[in-house]
């Protein structure tokens, strides 16, 4: 039962953070049709969040699991030279496609995780009513990790073109 309770812990806060992402993401220079994906998702990922709570709760676990944001402070903003390529930034704040690109990509990361671990997961529970619930969440997150990664592709692919690279 220990693992049942640390699985779900950490599920719920993966759930929690993703939320978090793409509300923030949601006030952030993208574009309205992303902008709206991101509120959809936000709240799938709230739905998520309360099924998990809801099988906690129906298992006996008491103790909330800690509830940490990813989003430390909005208005700081600091310049990894391992995540951003010198000269990343010489693009205009204005031309969202860039952002839609950025954030795509980092959604399809997010729920690519997801359902890698949903389906690990998986195989470690015994118990069918739980075992259950992580397979079906591998398979959400799955439909949204192939959802977001063709929406990124299109994305990459519409700016290659405007760029004049031909790919083929």
């Amino acid at each position: 039962m220990d693992k049942i309770k640390k699985i779900l812990e950490f599920a719920m806060r993966m759930e929690k953070n993703s939320m978090d992402f793409y509300e923030f993401y949601t006030d952030k220079d993208v574009s309205k049709d992303v902008r709206k994906l991101f509120e959809e998702l936000a709240e799938i990922e709230k739905q998520h969040y309360e099924i998990l709570r809801e099988q906690y709760d129906k298992l006996g676990f008491t103790e909330a699991p800690i509830d940490i944001s990813w989003v430390v402070d909005e208005t700081f903003k600091a310049r990894d030279p391992h995540i951003l390529a010198d000269g990343s930034d010489i693009l205009p704040a204005s031309d969202s496609i860039i952002s839609d690109i950025s954030v795509m990509r980092m959604a399809y990361l997010i729920e690519t995780d997801f359902s890698y671990f949903y389906s690990k997961a998986m195989k470690t529970v015994e118990e069918a009513e739980v075992r259950k619930l992580l397979s079906d969440l591998a398979q959400w997150e799955k439909q949204h990790s192939d959802m977001f990664y063709g929406r990124y592709l299109d994305l990459l692919d519409k700016e290659l073109k405007d760029i004049k690279i031909i790919l083929e």
